[in-house]
């Protein structure tokens, strides 16, 4: 888990997160962990982005690799 500010000074905070192992019938992509974004200032929408991490990766993004992220997340 890492928190740090949008563009608008908002903090956020990104996590891995994983939807889990189902039946091998379903897509790849819902196996697959995702970034999710929390929005800590506002009661505002978590957001998703498709970006296939572990979680050491997410330690090594930098703020502005995170702020790009978010631009690229869809409202869930």
């Amino acid at each position: 888990m890492k928190t740090f500010c949008d563009a608008d000074q908002r903090q956020w905070q990104a996590e891995i997160i994983s939807h889990g192992q189902t039946s091998g019938y379903l897509n790849e992509r819902v196996h697959q962990p995702v970034l999710q974004f929390t929005c800590l200032d506002t009661t505002g929408p978590r957001r998703y982005v498709g970006y296939p991490l572990d979680d050491n990766a997410l330690n090594n993004l930098s703020e502005p690799q995170l702020r790009e992220l978010l631009g690229r997340a869809s409202a869930h």
